[in-house]
């Protein structure tokens, strides 16, 4: 992942026509890679001039040192993971089945609710599916281009410079909301471990951004594999006891569920899609995926291992809270417990989890700042550079508190990141990227392809407009209704029958006495 960073040297290679270049980019959980390639433009002038399919015969990769006090390259402090380009797809798929299982899926008891158990199941595996077709689309387009390591390069590569500055943009924007998301979801889950101290939201963000301010000074994730197995273990375990939580409470006589969600209407289903849209949100990051692989081309066979846990996951908790539930299952998973041990350590879990999504998420994107903004020193561990690191991740940390307090609803910011963005991040370009590819290498578009991409790009634009327009909507009546941005917002995170009503409802107290 990467916004278009330095260009250390350039010149000629023995063939006039190529134009070799050395650039920095930002790889998986940050990793700070020096690439070695032909220019955007050389190639798009080869393929030209040639009318073939090209292959770049100048693309090296490596893991950047980093520069001791004295200003020499220490052989010692590099990012502490593998180099690039030796993983093989069962190891990718590992670390895919990790990253991609999160905040997303303690949405799906509620997309439940407002579909029904046909229309939520269909769209769990269609979404996945479509996820499996457009990452081959992207395979495709690195066969051409294989010094992409980022969606701002596939963009360079097939529609220039404009293009890419473009993607960077949405990129930011993309993980920033995200990153909000997740701080939101870390400042509720500490908040719902300490459910009997009666401190306002906004407080109880305050307290985990102190947490994680520090531990985001870390210029290096030395045990990325770890954490990936702890962060995995960690949410499946907070899923495991809430789903344990609602069987031993039992089923209500009352509950009713509906093959199709009796009230659904076009608007509904949209704002309901954009929530599953962002459950497979993980494709911003495939292309640095790709990069640390032996062979990039057997980067779809990882499915083979995502897709058998990723899809029944999802499926077993949207259909066992909505089963216990009914059309009361929560936009927040955890929500569906009543107060009590299971909830606080089900909520303690998953503060870890968001917390190190948060750490590794935030490495990545103060990685891609601080490599547009100061690219001679984003490898210094001399004092500027520890100082400039310092900005990058205070201000990346600054904006998503802003982001979690502006908007302090779990499940309407989830669902307007999976609208807003992740149909076009995720579907829209990848499509448009392999079309343009096809016209530069000369390759004919089938007419099955065409209406297949022209149907999947024209459902990714209605999502996105849809969506965001209920999602919008829907934020603003939640201002309406629970308070304005940076308002106390207690409902759900304290134990009284002012703040959480129906919790304590359920959990045996009588409020309405």
């Amino acid at each position: 992942m990467s916004f278009h960073s330095m260009k250390v040297a350039e010149g000629l290679s023995t063939e006039s026509s190529i134009v070799v270049e050395t650039i920095q980019r930002s790889g998986m959980f940050g990793k700070l890679l020096t690439v070695e390639r032909e220019t955007c433009t050389s190639v798009a002038n080869s393929l030209r001039s040639n009318g073939v399919s090209y292959r770049s015969n100048v693309s090296n990769m490596s893991s950047t040192r980093y520069k001791g006090k004295d200003g020499k390259e220490d052989s010692g402090l590099d990012i502490g993971i593998a180099p690039p380009q030796h993983a093989k797809w069962q190891s990718i798929g590992a670390i895919m089945v990790s990253e991609v299982v999160g905040a997303g899926v303690l949405t799906l008891s509620r997309k439940y609710a407002q579909l029904g158990w046909i229309p939520a199941t269909i769209f769990i595996v269609v979404i996945f599916l479509i996820t499996v077709y457009t990452s081959n689309m992207m395979v495709e387009v690195k066969k051409v281009f294989p010094a992409i390591i980022s969606m701002a390069d596939a963009a360079d590569y097939t529609f220039g410079r404009v293009a890419s500055s473009f993607v960077q943009v949405l990129m930011a924007i993309f993980l920033c909301t995200t990153l909000g998301d997740y701080m939101l979801l870390i400042g509720k889950s500490l908040a719902s471990t300490l459910y009997s101290v009666h401190l306002c939201f906004p407080v109880w963000v305050t307290i985990s951004l102190l947490v994680i301010f520090p531990v985001m000074q870390l210029r290096t994730l030395n045990s990325t594999t770890a954490l990936c197995v702890m962060n995995m273990v960690s949410i499946c375990a907070a899923v495991a006891l809430v789903i344990a939580g609602l069987v031993i409470d039992g089923r209500d006589p009352g509950v009713e569920t509906f093959l199709v969600a009796e009230d659904l209407d076009f608007l509904t289903f949209m704002q309901a899609l954009s929530a599953i849209f962002f459950t497979f949100g993980g494709q911003f990051m495939f292309y640095e995926l790709m990069a640390e692989m032996t062979d990039f081309t057997e980067f779809p066979k990882s499915f083979l291992i995502v897709g058998p846990f990723q899809v029944p996951l999802y499926l077993i908790v949207g259909t066992v809270g909505y089963y216990y539930k009914g059309e009361a299952a929560s936009g927040y998973f955890l929500d569906n417990l009543d107060f009590g041990w299971m909830y606080r350590a089900a909520s303690a879990l998953l503060f870890f989890h968001m917390t190190v999504g948060f750490l590794i998420l935030g490495n990545v994107f103060s990685r891609i700042v601080h490599i547009k903004l100061s690219p001679y020193r984003v490898n210094d561990l001399g004092l500027r550079g520890k100082l400039e690191w310092l900005g990058c991740t205070s201000a990346v940390i600054v904006v998503s508190y802003l982001i979690s307090n502006i908007v302090p609803f779990f499940d309407q910011l989830t669902s307007l990141i999976g609208g807003m963005l992740i149909p076009f991040v995720c579907m829209i370009l990848p499509i448009v990227f392999q079309i343009k590819t096809h016209f530069m290498t000369g390759r004919r578009i089938k007419a099955w392809e065409w209406a297949l991409w022209g149907v999947l790009i024209c459902f990714g634009f209605l999502v996105l407009g849809v969506s965001t327009y209920m999602n919008v909507k829907a934020i603003i009546e939640g201002w309406s209704t629970y308070g304005a941005p940076f308002s106390c917002h207690c409902d759900g995170i304290w134990d009284t029958c002012e703040c959480s009503p129906a919790r304590m409802e359920f959990t045996g107290y009588n409020c309405t006495v």
